[in-house]
């Protein structure tokens, strides 16, 4: 018969036994939060890769040269993260489709962008604007070699020796039979 004396101690409890209470919901919360670091991480790098395709630099080199943007934006211009971004590669032609904020000191706007790239070739765009916050809208593809339309001018009066003799007018009724 085993006894147990009298001055012995019982086995201590292990370290988890002790524990438990605060370590299980710390690890859980834990677990959670290293999730969404990773999470917002992911997210980040994406977002920032976006940013730095051809197509993005390109158009935001395009808009930020443009004396029209930068007299509206001031310089330097910076872009943000693109809010929208659509983006195709199929048969050695890209496609792009994206909207950027631009921020410069005197204002924001937002650049809108629509092009293709052949290969390696350069990115061609379709259609590029900036549209500021007072709803001014700037097309970056404006070809500024060619002069704007001119306008005819308008028909000058003709002089008192001049005037030209009016002309006979036809009956309103004429060729109509009235009943009666």
């Amino acid at each position: 018969m085993d006894t147990v004396q009298e001055g012995s101690m019982a086995p201590r409890p292990g370290w988890w036994s002790r524990n438990w209470r605060w370590a299980a919901p710390l690890g859980c919360l834990g677990l959670v939060a290293s999730c969404a670091c990773l999470g917002m991480l992911v997210v980040y790098l994406g977002f920032t890769s976006l940013g730095r395709s051809e197509a993005h630099q390109e158009a935001v080199a395009i808009a930020s040269e443009d004396p029209e943007v930068q007299r509206a934006l001031g310089t330097p211009i910076e872009s943000g993260l693109p809010r929208r971004t659509s983006t195709l590669r199929r048969n050695g032609t890209s496609r792009a489709q994206f909207s950027l904020p631009l921020e410069g000191p005197r204002g924001e706007a937002t650049l809108h962008a629509q092009g293709e790239q052949r290969g390696d070739g350069p990115w061609r765009f379709n259609a590029l604007t900036v549209h500021l916050r007072d709803g001014t809208v700037i097309d970056l593809l404006r070809d500024d070699a060619t002069p704007p339309p001119e306008l005819p001018l308008p028909a000058e009066p003709p002089y008192a020796d001049e005037a030209p003799e009016p002309e006979e007018e036809a009956p309103r009724d004429a060729g109509r039979e009235i009943e009666l």
